[in-house]
């Protein structure tokens, strides 16, 4: 399968695995800037080949965002191609609160909350079990 080493940046590993799922682990790091975010992007891109995919984001490291950063993430989410995100992060209570915070945006994907990595990435291979099965079903 192309793309499955994983791409190393100094505050992130982004990874494609055999179920072509993107797994995108942050290191402990100091904040990032705008081009970081663009680097981890790219990174991205490169890996799913511009088509759309699952991604599981493990956002439990200690890092940051400055406002740069957080004003170009939103431009590089637009840009995105994204079938569903399944976030991982380090305790119940970030957890609610960004699932608090999901509440007032919208999405054009499913995304989940998770504080366990292999729930996250259950829900996403469930996830792609069902829209292959949904596919199926649209063609006949």
């Amino acid at each position: 399968m192309a793309n499955t080493n994983p791409t190393e940046l100094e505050f992130a590993s982004v990874f494609k695995d055999k179920n072509g799922i993107i797994i995108i682990t942050m290191k402990d790091h100091r904040k990032l800037d705008q081009y970081d975010v663009i680097n981890i992007n790219l990174a991205i891109r490169h890996k799913t080949d511009g088509k759309p995919a699952l991604k599981l984001f493990d956002a439990r490291a200690n890092w940051s965002m400055d406002k740069k950063a957080k004003e170009r993430a939103k431009l590089e989410h637009s840009s995105s191609v994204t079938k569903a995100r399944a976030i991982v992060v380090s305790n119940f209570i970030k957890a609610r609160l960004l699932k608090f915070l999901q509440g007032f945006g919208s999405l054009d994907y499913p995304q989940e909350i998770f504080t366990d990595w292999d729930e996250a990435y259950q829900w996403l291979i469930n996830h792609q079990f069902s829209q292959k099965h949904y596919d199926k079903e649209a063609k006949s």
